[in-house]
């Protein structure tokens, strides 16, 4: 497609994406992420109009119910006239490279709300089950209009530090019964957290989950009193307006928050960081060195020190 098509067929995406075109939406998603549009260009399209959403991060190990809590969630915040966009992080299918739990279907609370759009995808086994491109959509959501942007993660491994780093708040959730208060002894997790979720409450022991959370902030953060500990229950619905409260008023001061804001300012500093990163090493591995590199390491280089290694292949022009 010559480049003239190519601007016009985005210009077209872009205008039918700003009037809340479902169809456009993931389009332009889809030729992301198959590179039919590069990242570049459709961020320099939409960058200056996808700052008003506020993103939120949702974690938490496998089973805390996060899906079934942003159905019952989803409802109550449109009724506080919020437009919503998800996007699920799933891990990634090794055949196929999509998003294979397919546990989405529990949030059937929106299907037929035309402001409640939903995309999952797969991890692709990127290092905390986030992908750099959840980053790219949370933009074309917020393009859209859509106030809230709920980047949901499979919750393993470091998927709390990989949402963390693409959120303006990042939610917890935890369930009672599962040894997740161990998790949170975990040096640096807590520090991440800006709302606790005790989900399925009606458990036993949730009163005992939530004062472990309690005890373990009081003596590792300064502003633990600022931080809300929720108990939830979708059976029970309770706990649920509470969340939805505290989320649009988050919502509501998120250009006067001070830690939302210097949030959005760490954000952006890491994106631009890691884009240059990636710059540098796309510029740094010519064809004649990736040549070099691989002539060297088919010899017998158990002698060789890394350090050499690396200035052979820098030698190379």
């Amino acid at each position: 497609m010559c480049s003239e098509m190519k601007r016009k067929q985005l210009t077209g995406l872009l205008e039918a994406i700003q009037k809340n075109d479902f169809l456009a939406i993931s389009d332009l998603m889809n030729a992301v992420e198959k590179n039919q549009f590069s990242r570049q260009e459709v961020s320099k399209a939409i960058f200056s109009n996808s700052q008003s959403a506020l993103k939120i991060g949702i974690t938490g190990p496998p089973g805390a119910g996060k899906s079934s809590l942003m159905n019952k969630l989803i409802p109550l915040l449109r009724n506080q006239g919020l437009s919503i966009g998800v996007i699920a992080v799933d891990p990634s299918s090794p055949v196929s490279g999509g998003s294979f739990l397919g546990d989405r279907v529990r949030i059937t609370n929106s299907l037929q709300d035309n402001q409640v759009f939903i995309r999952s995808m797969g991890s692709r086994a990127e290092l905390g089950g986030v992908t750099e491109l959840a980053e790219d959509f949370s933009d074309i959501l917020a393009f859209s209009g859509k106030d809230i942007i709920f980047i949901e993660t499979v919750g393993v491994g470091q998927s709390e530090y990989g949402v963390y780093e693409i959120a303006d708040l990042t939610l917890f959730v935890f369930v009672p019964e599962s040894g997740d208060e161990i998790q949170l002894l975990k040096a640096g997790i807590l520090e991440l957290a800006d709302v606790f979720v005790v989900n399925k409450s009606d458990r036993k022991d949730a009163n005992l989950l939530v004062k472990s959370i309690t005890n373990i902030m009081s003596s590792t953060k300064s502003n633990f009193s600022d931080i809300p500990i929720i108990k939830t229950s979708c059976k029970q619905e309770e706990g649920i307006d509470e969340l939805s409260n505290v989320i649009a008023s988050s919502f509501k001061s998120r250009f006067d928050n001070a830690n939302i804001v210097a949030r959005k300012k760490v954000r952006f500093e890491r994106r631009i960081k890691s884009l240059v990163e990636k710059e540098i090493l796309k510029e740094f591995w010519t064809d004649t060195r990736l040549k070099k590199f691989e002539e060297i390491i088919s010899k017998d280089n158990k002698t060789i020190s890394p350090y050499d290694l690396i200035k052979k292949i820098k030698d190379v022009k």
